[in-house]
C-alpha cells in the first residue's frame, strides 16, 4: 500500500507487525480515511500520533519515537490500545479524548504535566498538545490525530526565569528602601550597591540619575549589552533603545512612569553595541531620598531572547495546526457533498431495476421455472432492500447538508405529530405512548421529529411477540451536575429527554456499538433494517450539540437519554 511506502522506519514497523490480532485487522482491509491520516502522521516531521477505532489503536511517526526514550515504549505501543499503551497517564488523557470524541471538535492543552514511562523509568514531563477528531468516509469520528510538543525545558527554564526575578525584585526593592533610609550616606550605599550587583552575571543592573544618564554599570551589563563601563557610564540609558522607539519616546516615557507609580515595567527589542538585537524584560525603580524626592532609578534588564523564540515557535505550530484543520474541515464537507450526491444518482438505476422486475412479474413470471422464480423474488426483495439503505443514507446526508433553524419549540407536540406518522403500527402492535409534560426546547424540528420517530420505530420493531410495547417519553430541565454524565459541562443547563420501552433490549456491552453506521445486532432475516436508524439519532444529537446514551439489559427493554442544551 502507498501510505506504508512512505513514513521512514515507522511505515517499515507498521509493514512488518502482525496485525491479525488487532480489531483493525489485516491492513489491506484498513478504511481508506485510515489510510490518508496514517500518510499525514507518517510523513510529518513534526510529532504525532494517532489513535484510531473503537479501541483507540496507536500509531505514531518517527518525529514524535525520541520522545518515547532509550529504553521506553518503542516500539511495544504500536497496535495496542490506547488505555494499554498509555495506562500510567490514561486518567488524564482520557477527558480530552472524550471530550474529541463526543463533541466532534479540537481541543488544546499547553504546557500540561504528563508523567509518562521512558529511559526505564517515570518521567515527569511537560507538553503541548492539540487533540483533533479524525472522521471516517461515512463522516463519524473514527480517531484522534495528536500534534505534539515536549516542552519541558521551557515550562522549567520559565519558572526558573519566574523565581529568579521575584527573588531579583526582592534583593532590588529592600536594597531601595534602604537607599531611602540613607540619606546623608548615598554615595556609601551607592558604592555598596555596585559592589553587591557587579557579581550578577545574568542581568544588567544600572543606576541612572534623575535625567536617565548611566552612573553605574555591572559585569552582566557589559554581557548582555556588550559595552564596556567606560563606554557607556554618561551617556544616557536610550542608547539602547532600537530607533523605534527612541522615535515614540518611549525611554522617558517608562522613567515618567516609574516617578509616578514608583515602578515601570516593560518587555521590548533592545540594541546592543554590536546592533544586534535582543528581547529584554526591564524593571525601572524610582529611588527617593528622605524628603520623598526622586533622585533617581535603579534599572535592571534580563536577556529573555531564547523565551521569546520559543513561546514564537509555539504561536506558530499553533497557527499551522489551525490551517491544517481548516483543510481537514474542507475535506470532510466535500465527502459529505459526495456522499449525498452518490446516493442521489443511485437511485435512478435502481427504479429501472424495479421497473422491469414488475413488468416481468406481471407478464412473464408463469413462464419462469420454480427456481427462476425464487431467484426473481430474491431478486425483488435485494431491491427492496437497496432501496431502503439509500433512503436511509439520504437521511443520514440531509442531517449533515441541512440548513439548521432551531426553534423553541414544545416537544408533546413533535410526539403527537410522531404518533400520527405511525398511527399503523401503533395500531397493529397494540402499542401505547405515555408522554409526560415535556420541556419546551431550542431544536431544528424536522430533525427532532426524525429523532423520534427513528427510536420509536425501533421500540416497535424490537418488541416482544407476546406483550404489547409501551414506550415511556419523559423530559426534566437541569444542570450538568445533576445527571452524572461526565460529558455534560457541570455548569450549562440542558433538557434530558428519556425514551424507554419493554423490548427484548440489547447486552450492555453494545450500549456504544448501536450508534455506529450499518450496525446490526439481529441478523436480517429476524428483524427488518439498515444500521442506519441510530446512527441518525446520534447524527441529530451531535447536531443539537448534545449527547446521547443508551443503557440495556438482554430481555429487560431499553431506555436512550438524550442531553440537549437547554
Amino acid at each position: 500500500m502507498y501510505f506504508l511506502a512512505q513514513g521512514g522506519e515507522m511505515g517499515a514497523l507498521i509493514r512488518a507487525k502482525d496485525w491479525s490480532k488487532s480489531s483493525l485487522g489485516s491492513p489491506e482491509y484498513w478504511p481508506q480515511s485510515l489510510r490518508t491520516t496514517l500518510g499525514i502522521v507518517l510523513n510529518s516531521r513534526h510529532p504525532m500520533f494517532l489513535w484510531w477505532g473503537p479501541d483507540l489503536i496507536c500509531f505514531y511517526n518517527d518525529a514524535y519515537r525520541p520522545s518515547l526514550g532509550e529504553n521506553g515504549k518503542h516500539p511495544s505501543i504500536l497496535g495496542m490500545r490506547a488505555e494499554e499503551a498509555w495506562s500510567e497517564i490514561w486518567t488524564i488523557i482520557k477527558p480530552l479524548i472524550d471530550q474529541v470524541i463526543s463533541r466532534g471538535e479540537a481541543t488544546w492543552s499547553q504546557d500540561q504535566l504528563i508523567p509518562i514511562f521512558r529511559n526505564g523509568k517515570i518521567e515527569d514531563v511537560y507538553w503541548t498538545f492539540s487533540y483533533s477528531p479524525v472522521k471516517d468516509e461515512s463522516g463519524e469520528i473514527a480517531g484522534v490525530l495528536v500534534t505534539c510538543s515536549e516542552t519541558t525545558e521551557n515550562v522549567l527554564t520559565r519558572k526558573k526565569l519566574e523565581d529568579s526575578e521575584r527573588k531579583l525584585e526582592a534583593e532590588v526593592h529592600e536594597r531601595t528602601k534602604e537607599l531611602l533610609s540613607l540619606n546623608e550616606s548615598l554615595r556609601k550605599s551607592e558604592n555598596r550597591y555596585h559592589l553587591m550587583v557587579e557579581e550578577v552575571q545574568d542581568y544588567a543592573i544600572l543606576y541612572l540619575n534623575r535625567e536617565g544618564i548611566v552612573e553605574n554599570w555591572n559585569a552582566g551589563a557589559e554581557k548582555i549589552k556588550g559595552y564596556k563601563a567606560a563606554e557607556i557610564i554618561g551617556k544616557n540609558f536610550s542608547s539602547f533603545y532600537t530607533a523605534e522607539d527612541k522615535a515614540s519616546n518611549l525611554p522617558q516615557k517608562l522613567l515618567a512612569l516609574a516617578v509616578e507609580t514608583g515602578r515601570a515595567k516593560q518587555e521590548g527589542w533592545r540594541v546592543r553595541k554590536d546592533g544586534s538585537r535582543f528581547w529584554a524584560s526591564v524593571v525601572i525603580t524610582a529611588v527617593h531620598n528622605e524628603k520623598k524626592e526622586v533622585i533617581g532609578f535603579s534599572k535592571v534588564t534580563h536577556d529573555l531572547t531564547e523565551k521569546k523564540k520559543a513561546n514564537d515557535a509555539l504561536r506558530n505550530n499553533a497557527k499551522e495546526l489551525e490551517q491544517k484543520n481548516e483543510v481537514l474541515k474542507k475535506m470532510n464537507k466535500e465527502l459529505e457533498s459526495f456522499a449525498y450526491i452518490s446516493s442521489h444518482d443511485l437511485q435512478e438505476p435502481l427504479r429501472k431495476i424495479q421497473t422491469f422486475a414488475t413488468r416481468i412479474a406481471e407478464k412473464e413470471l408463469e413462464h419462469l421455472s420454480e427456481n427462476g422464480r425464487d431467484y426473481f423474488e430474491r431478486m425483488q426483495l435485494a431491491a427492496a432492500r437497496m432501496q431502503t439503505l439509500i433512503e436511509d443514507l439520504l437521511a443520514y446526508s440531509r442531517t449533515n447538508t441541512s440548513e439548521r433553524k432551531y426553534q423553541h419549540t414544545n416537544l408533546n407536540k413533535i410526539v403527537e405529530e410522531v404518533k400520527a406518522e405511525l398511527k399503523e403500527e401503533l395500531q397493529q402492535k397494540h402499542a401505547t405512548i405515555d408522554a409526560g409534560e415535556l420541556c419546551h426546547a431550542n431544536i431544528i424540528p424536522f430533525q427532532f421529529r426524525q429523532l423520534l420517530h427513528n427510536l420509536i420505530s425501533n421500540s416497535l420493531k424490537f418488541s416482544k411477540p407476546e406483550q404489547a410495547p409501551r414506550i415511556k417519553i419523559n423530559s426534566e430541565i437541569g444542570s450538568g451536575t445533576r445527571f452524572g454524565n461526565s460529558n455534560l459541562r457541570p455548569s450549562a443547563t440542558y433538557c434530558h429527554i428519556s425514551v424507554s420501552d419493554n423490548g427484548i433490549g440489547f447486552e450492555e456491552e453494545y450500549r456504544e456499538k448501536i450508534f455506529g453506521l450499518f450496525q446490526r445486532l439481529h441478523g436480517r432475516t429476524a428483524f427488518k433494517g439498515t444500521g442506519i436508524g441510530l446512527a441518525i439519532v446520534k447524527k441529530i444529537v451531535d447536531n443539537h450539540n448534545g449527547v446521547i446514551t443508551a443503557n440495556s439489559q438482554l430481555n429487560n427493554g431499553a431506555t436512550f437519554d438524550i442531553y440537549i442544551p437547554a
